[in-house]
């Protein structure tokens, strides 16, 4: 063989060998970048969802109540609303509450003695509503976009705690004659959202509604009052009655 054979022959092999060191290298190239890619871009992955870990929380809200007079309009009027709550996660999707709220009503008056009863004067009446919830968390444990939507049910009283009297009852003997909040059941139900606005906060909004009892006044069916209901056309008394008062309310909650 010539000897420009020979290098026409080794000009050929390397030839075919520099594409092949070429794609050797780009294929380490890519064996290293593919998984560094890969997993920068699930650092990046970002999830709609976010776990809340504290189980507990305690919180303060300030909120109105509207409330409906119900029978004769005896029934304590809307109010400001302020208190406290403290909440303890007992499952995924389940929370206990303990509720306290304090609030301020009028009160009509009404005099039974009067030919045509009518409302004669107006009081005023301190009251705390105590109850107890459970709260089912529609996401369970943790919050959708920040937000942790809910639903919840409970019941406790509404406590009468500073009552005025009025001038007209205020007589001895004419007790009777007062209408009372005393110590009336309560039942409620309600919806709310609880905005995640850092890892220990959380800032909710929710509505409520406060199903109460009262009794009407003994006084009001002495049978010389009862006829005067019934003769004038005035509304007639019930012994006991029942009211639906909502609430608005927010909560800024404290997670531990």
């Amino acid at each position: 063989m010539s000897v420009n054979k020979t290098r026409e022959r080794i000009d050929h092999l390397n030839w075919y060998r520099v594409p092949a060191r070429k794609a050797l290298a780009i294929l380490c190239l890519v064996t290293v970048l593919i998984p560094a890619t890969a997993s920068a871009q699930q650092e990046n992955i970002e999830s709609s969802y976010r776990w809340i870990d504290r189980s507990m929380r305690a919180g303060l809200y300030a909120g109105y109540l509207f409330t409906s007079r119900g029978n004769l309009d005896q029934a304590p009027g809307s109010s400001p609303i302020v208190g406290g709550r403290f909440r303890a996660r007992l499952s995924n999707p389940l929370t206990f509450e303990v509720s306290l709220g304090y609030g301020s009503s009028d009160l009509y008056v009404t005099d039974p003695r009067l030919e045509v009863p009518t409302i004669v004067d107006t009081t005023q009446s301190d009251w705390l509503l105590i109850e107890a919830y459970l709260q089912l968390s529609l996401t369970g444990a943790r919050s959708v976009k920040s937000f942790q939507p809910y639903v919840f049910i409970g019941g406790g009283i509404l406590q009468g705690i500073s009552e005025e009297v009025a001038d007209v009852f205020a007589a001895p003997g004419l007790d009777p004659y007062r209408f009372k909040i005393g110590t009336t059941p309560s039942l409620s139900v309600g919806v709310g959202a609880e905005w995640d606005v850092s890892d220990r906060l959380g800032l909710g909004i929710e509505i409520r509604d406060h199903i109460w009892r009262f009794n009407s006044p003994d006084a009001f069916f002495y049978p010389e009052n009862l006829g005067n209901f019934l003769e004038s056309g005035v509304e007639a008394p019930e012994e006991g009655f029942w009211t639906n008062n909502f609430e608005v309310s927010a909560t800024l909650s404290y997670y531990f």
